[in-house]
């Protein structure tokens, strides 16, 4: 294992973070903080932030399909449990998760050193306990239940999800996305999601977006407190059935929860 004394830029050109509201020319944004930056043997890699004001964390996984395995959170797991699976003794552990989690903190956290300082780690051996199977196709789902599903298809047009089509304010999203055009396609090709949260003005707020690269697939869970939220989705060959003769085809899947 190896620790770099600087915080990594970005994800190889498949995660594009909004760092700040002036990247956003018309729509507010919170600038979103790396937590920690974790990099896996196996090609994946993830990220965990804070969003300021709105103080949602967030967990981003990326990968590229079919090479990468992605982890599959426990449900019930909060960021600070799901943090102290995937990363060994000896990373140390981001002290806004912590916060996050409350009092009632595990037992194995007495063993784990805490720190308010960016973390971040290479070369770590994906927990085997915690992963699933990268996505072989468009078709492949990564949440064990969701809100909405829309298989990949040439044309599919941009399209939003909100927390009242699902009933009330809810304390998580969740967005999934695998950008099937071919591998070596243009990075233009991008597939794209954005996570919105309504501030006390009735406005909503952006504090995630994020292009995936072609052929790769990307995981975002996003939340902290109950709000009403907002997904949504678009693409960078602006649905055009005709891109790469239809091979530009992206899924889309997501929920929120609590």
């Amino acid at each position: 294992m190896r620790f770099t004394p600087a915080l990594l830029a970005g994800i190889a050109g498949a995660l594009i973070l909004a760092p700040s509201a002036a990247m956003a020319s018309d729509e507010e944004a919170d600038v979103d903080v790396r937590l920690a930056q974790l990099e896996y043997t196996s090609g994946m890699t993830v990220a965990f932030t804070d969003s300021r004001p709105s103080d949602d964390i967030g967990m981003v996984q990326t990968g590229m399909i079919g090479r990468t395995l992605l982890i599959a959170r426990d449900e019930g797991d909060t960021f600070l449990e799901t943090y102290l699976k995937i990363t060994p003794r000896d990373v140390a552990v981001p002290r806004r998760l912590v916060d996050d989690h409350g009092t009632d903190t595990p037992p194995e956290l007495q063993l784990r050193r805490i720190t308010t300082s960016p973390v971040v780690a290479d070369s770590l051996i994906p927990p085997r306990s915690a992963v699933i199977s990268g996505a072989a196709a468009c078709n492949f789902s990564h949440f064990d239940w969701f809100d909405w599903r829309d298989v990949g298809v040439p044309g599919m047009a941009p399209k939003s999800y909100f927390a009242s089509q699902f009933g009330d304010k809810k304390r998580y999203s969740d967005s999934y996305v695998v950008n099937c055009t071919p591998e070596g396609s243009p990075s233009h090709l991008y597939a794209r999601h954005r996570i919105y949260y309504m501030n006390a003005l009735g406005n909503y707020v952006k504090h995630f977006d994020s292009k995936v690269a072609p052929w790769h697939q990307q995981s975002i869970e996003k939340g902290s407190i109950k709000r009403w939220r907002k997904v949504h989705y678009d693409d960078g060959w602006n649905s055009s059935p005709n891109c790469g003769g239809g091979t530009c085809v992206y899924t889309r899947e997501g929920r929120f929860h609590n």
